[in-house]
């Protein structure tokens, strides 16, 4: 099996990131673990595939390929900080259409209104009022004809992990159907074989630690 990347979601994490922080992971020199995520495909539409990976709600992981590179199993890994962590993974099938679209835009309208002022010299003062022209935003609407994604299938699922330092973890998610999807997760130990691993499944947070972790979001 072709070795997971390590380190390839700091630079691809921008693309997908939105408003919501991105997960700062920790440096190989400080406590980690390496979280595999590994993403097969029982089913695919579309052009496009986009996958994305998060750690505690922050993106962790992001990739956008052609539908082509789901007819393999793929695996890139992460460091995760060696505490308990709610993982996600959201993957997603779409192609783009051109499509007439309605956009707002704003405008600076002026109009001609009165002020007043002071107005007279020396001990005699009064009020005057003259025109003047000021400007207003108004918000305004107008169809355009743009790139509109078009869903042809997605899924999400989560689980809770509990990685402990120096730990090596293999997260796999299986893309069943749209709506559909599993996910499990795997604490991996060296096998006796070079390059090889025993598996068995991924040791789970106590409810303590869950609400530790939901409390420091």
């Amino acid at each position: 099996m072709k070795a997971p990347r390590v380190g390839s979601a700091a630079v691809l994490v921008l693309l997908g990131s939105g408003c919501v922080s991105a997960y700062k992971p920790p440096t190989m020199a400080a406590p980690h673990a390496v979280l595999k995520l590994r993403r097969t495909y029982d089913s695919r539409g579309g052009t496009t595939l986009r996958e994305e990976a998060f750690v505690d709600g922050h993106p962790a992981f992001y990739a956008q390929d052609s539908v082509e590179t789901a007819q393999a199993a793929r695996t890139d890994a992460i460091l995760v900080h060696p505490r308990a962590a709610e993982i996600r993974i959201a993957t997603a099938f779409f192609h783009t259409e051109m499509r007439a679209v309605q956009e707002t835009y704003t405008v600076q309208v002026p109009y001609t209104t009165t002020e007043t002022y002071n107005c007279g010299s020396g001990t005699s003062y009064q009020t005057c009022t003259r025109m003047v022209t000021q400007s207003r935003t108004e918000t305004r609407f107008r169809t355009v004809i743009r790139p509109v994604e078009v869903s042809d299938g997605s899924c999400a699922a989560a689980l809770w992990i509990a990685p402990t330092n120096g730990g090596a973890y293999l997260l796999d998610h299986e893309f069943v159907q749209n709506g559909l999807c599993r996910v499990a997760c795997f604490e991996q130990t060296p096998g006796a074989e070079p390059g090889t691993f025993t598996n068995r499944p991924c040791p789970v947070p106590s409810p303590q630690d869950v609400q530790k972790a939901l409390d420091d979001r």
